[in-house]
């Protein structure tokens, strides 16, 4: 008997934590389905890994969306360098032929060469490592709830704390927005991270630019355009081409970005809304290794 009573007894408290945990307040975590945005892969065996000079083989390239972004057709360009002029029938450049569909299981195919093949002479074999590189409109959005008061006693949401809800897919993502209260202004604090394995840039660089290693475009890594949306006057510090500026909306770099506003003794809560626009810049690598028979 006193073994079912603590069976009901366990079943009870197990259900009631269960409750509490559906109902109950608890911390917030970000939702984010992915870090990146255009993923890129060479076809098996296009090109192989070992090739006899003379012989022709061709260079094919996969590309899909794993982010929460279309991209449109011939917005994307893809740069295959390090081959030289020793390989004959290869494309140094393509773009995508399709919209590329945000959170496709589909990839498009590129070709880069159908017949490429290695003409210049040699004794024994030699190596060839060549880099493909991508570079591609994207952008991500965040939101958070912030709390508007006078005192760091809020009573409609928990002043302290992470107050970002959600972030689209891709790879720079708001990782951090905070509240805090100097004298009588209220400051909301930023936090912009790049989460892939590329580089951030404006987004009005030029992709051309940036492969030929031009010094005015690659002065643009590292910054991207923002746009704050929310019911309140936020003042926020940011930048333009030629220097600083306040506003919602403008130019700002990877890292912290500060807001602020003159509180009132109102108490509510309001959503915020914060879009970063780039130019996104990866790059994979592979090998070929040219023989004489």
């Amino acid at each position: 008997m006193q073994s079912k009573n603590k069976l009901f007894f366990l079943v009870i408290l197990a259900m009631s934590i269960l409750i509490l945990g559906v109902n109950g307040c608890g911390t917030q975590t970000p939702t984010t389905s992915t870090i990146t945005g255009l993923e890129m892969s060479f076809v098996k065996d296009a090109p192989p890994v070992s090739v006899v000079a003379g012989q022709e083989f061709p260079i094919y390239v996969e590309v899909i969306n794993k982010g929460g972004e279309i991209v449109n057709k011939g917005s994307a360009k893809f740069y295959l360098s390090g081959l030289g002029q020793n390989f004959e029938n290869v494309k140094s450049s393509a773009v995508n032929d399709k919209t590329l569909l945000k959170e496709s299981i589909f990839p498009e195919k590129l070709v880069f060469a159908e017949k490429a093949k290695f003409t210049f002479p040699i004794q024994d074999f030699a190596v060839f490592p060549f880099v493909l590189t991508s570079c591609y409109d994207y952008s991500s959005r965040a939101q958070g709830t912030l709390c508007i008061s006078a005192s760091n006693e809020s009573t409609v949401c928990k002043f302290s704390g992470e107050k970002v809800t959600s972030n689209t897919a891709g790879p720079v993502q708001l990782t951090s927005i905070t509240e805090s209260i100097v004298k009588n202004k209220l400051i909301v604090s930023f936090d912009i991270t790049n989460k892939g394995k590329g580089q951030v840039y404006l987004q009005d660089v030029n992709c051309d630019k940036l492969e030929t290693r031009d010094f005015a475009e690659s002065q643009k890594q590292g910054k991207l355009n923002i746009k704050i949306t929310t019911r309140d006057d936020f003042i926020c510090r940011l930048q333009t081409s030629t220097g600083q500026t306040e506003g919602l909306e403008g130019i700002v770099p990877i890292g912290k970005v500060l807001c602020e506003k003159d509180i009132s003794k109102s108490d509510y809560s309001s959503i915020i809304t914060v879009e970063m626009r780039y130019k996104y810049r990866d790059s994979i690598s592979q090998s070929i290794n040219v023989n004489t028979a």
